[in-house]
């Protein structure tokens, strides 16, 4: 009788390009990956250079702004830039340079740190008939 040890390797020598020859077809048949499938795209929509950041001092924060109609945002300031992406009606924005723009869904726009918005006045007011939600994705200085 042989001893364990002697038989596994022949066995494995025996069985090893029978496996491999096995797996070779099934290789072809996989289904393609996401890259191949190309069902989706990528559009990017806004895009603002920010320039060298110090390692672990801020934080990237998203949040859904959601305004009703007739609402008023007073002036504020920004602690860190943003970049804004209208999901659902419009939003208009008092700059502090003196002009006002109104972003509609599907719209984006930038807001940097700061104060981005003249005093005494609104900074943003949602002027339609329904609700207006903005996407705010934010840098911010890590508390």
């Amino acid at each position: 009788m042989q001893s364990s040890k002697k038989r596994f390797p022949r066995m494995a020598r025996r069985l090893v390009p029978w496996i491999l020859a096995a797996m070779v077809p099934a290789s072809f048949c996989q289904e393609p990956t996401w890259a191949e499938e190309k069902k989706f795209t990528l559009n990017p929509l806004r895009q603002a250079a920010l320039g060298p950041l110090p390692a672990n001092k801020y934080t990237l924060k998203a949040t859904e702004l959601v305004m009703e109609p007739g609402a008023e945002i007073p002036q504020h300031q920004h602690k860190g830039p943003g970049i804004r992406y209208v999901l659902e009606g419009a939003i208009t924005i008092s700059w502090k340079e003196g002009k006002t723009e109104t972003f509609e869904a599907g719209s984006t726009y930038f807001e940097g740190p700061g104060e981005n918005h003249p005093a005494g006045t609104f900074s943003a007011r949602n002027a339609g008939t329904g609700h207006c939600r903005v996407l705010i994705v934010e840098l911010l200085p890590t508390p």
